[in-house]
């Protein structure tokens, strides 16, 4: 991981970008310390408990249970 001073970084932008993208992480240094860590994007990641939740949750709001109060559009249930 490589440490890289606010100025340094505002000057070679494009250079400092394309360090992420091939892998390496910069921490950005102001005065000496640290501010801020650029990494990689790595995407959404999946993660099988918060998965099987949110499938259980649209399973339940699938069955309509009345609440009583108003009830959601299929696309206001499903985002779209």
């Amino acid at each position: 991981m490589r440490h890289v001073s606010l100025r340094e970084a505002n000057q070679n932008f494009s250079a400092c970008i394309a360090e992420v993208e091939a892998g390496e992480p910069l921490v950005l240094m102001r005065r000496g310390k640290p501010v801020a860590e650029i990494i990689p994007y790595s995407g959404a990641k999946s993660d099988p408990k918060r998965e099987a939740a949110r499938k259980k949750l649209l399973a339940l709001m699938d069955d309509k249970i009345d609440l009583g109060g108003k009830p959601f559009s299929d696309e206001e249930r499903h985002g779209r």
